[in-house]
């Protein structure tokens, strides 16, 4: 019975991951077009955005670290 309800919390785990992967991967292949598309209005935010996108990952690495260690 604990193998079963371990092979779910697997699926479910590898389903979020596969889920946060292609939706991370769709936003980096639409992110010259979205940063030329805001660039020709304010090219800072243009930079902005790039950064936030960067820097992205590694604050869900930071939070989902947090989260694991119960703090």
């Amino acid at each position: 019975m604990s193998d079963d309800s371990n092979n779910r919390y697997d699926s479910k785990t590898l389903l979020t991951a596969a889920a946060i992967f292609i939706g991370f991967a769709l936003l980096i292949y639409f992110l010259p077009t979205i940063m030329l598309a805001i660039g020709g209005e304010n090219r800072w935010l243009a930079g902005a955005i790039v950064a936030a996108v960067l820097v992205l990952p590694f604050l869900g690495l930071w939070l989902r670290g947090r989260m694991r260690r119960g703090k």
